[in-house]
Formats: C-alpha cells, structure tokens, sequence
C-alpha cells in the first residue's frame, strides 16, 4: 500500500477498552467492524466507530448505562431490509436527558456535549443493525 495506507482502517481497535457505562456484550450478536480513533490513525482528532448488531436468542440488547461527554456524538442505527431501508427491524430505546425514545426506523441521534444518554437497549432485533458513532474527539471516553 501507499503511503496514506496508515488512514486505512479494516479492522476493529485490538484491546480496545471502554469506560464502565459500555455493557459488554456477546461477540456472537454485537460484532465490531472498525475503529477510527488517535491509536488506529496517527494524529486523528476524531473517533468513529462501527458494528454489526445481529438479530440472536436475547430478547434485548444493551449497549450502554447512563452516561456523559464533553464532546458532541453522533449515534446511528440502520436497517438492512432491501426492500424498504428506513424498516429497522427492531425497537430501539434511547434515553436522552431522562426522556425516553422508542424508535423503529432507521435514524441518526445527535447528542449535545453534556447532555445525559442511555441507556440504550436494542429489542426484538429481526435483521442486522448498522450502527456507527462518532465524536470529535480523539479517544473515545
């Protein structure tokens, strides 16, 4: 490869670690694609991140506690349903600033600096989940 090889990311962060809030979950239904951040490319002042959210036996997902950051994230979730791409094909519930959100389509949420977050629990997951993050910030925390 050239010499912007060093931008290329294919693979999830090895090691990575996450604060406490982030709820381990099973690789067999939560499965990283990849990780941007200060340790995956040399001088990033951004992190993003991407996984595959696999339908599985659990009734529901979680994906994180209550939580706080000093940066602006961007959260998304997508469907893989071809015929109709806005279809989820699961119920996700959002906390933000205490309020609840159950939303079945496919969606982007934009959570200010600050501003409390999750839990966020992912139920009745029928076809895979895109789901991408991201900050401007250089390490996730």
């Amino acid at each position: 490869m050239g010499k912007y090889a060093k931008y290329v990311v294919d693979k999830p962060k090895a090691n990575a670690k996450y604060p406490p809030y982030r709820v381990k979950n099973d690789p067999k239904t939560v499965k990283p694609v990849v990780q941007v951040d200060a340790d995956t490319v040399p001088g990033a002042e951004f992190y993003s991140e991407a996984k595959w959210i696999l339908p599985g036996d659990k009734k529901e997902i979680k994906l994180c506690e209550s939580h706080t950051h000093d940066f602006n994230e961007v959260l998304g979730f997508f469907g893989y349903n071809y015929d109709n791409i806005q279809d989820l094909g699961a119920e996700i519930e959002i906390t933000i600033d205490n309020e609840k959100n159950i939303v079945d389509r496919s969606f982007s949420a934009c959570i200010p600096a600050g501003v409390q977050h999750g839990p966020v629990i992912i139920r009745n997951i029928v076809r895979p989940i895109f789901h991408v993050s991201s900050g401007k910030v250089s390490q996730y925390k």
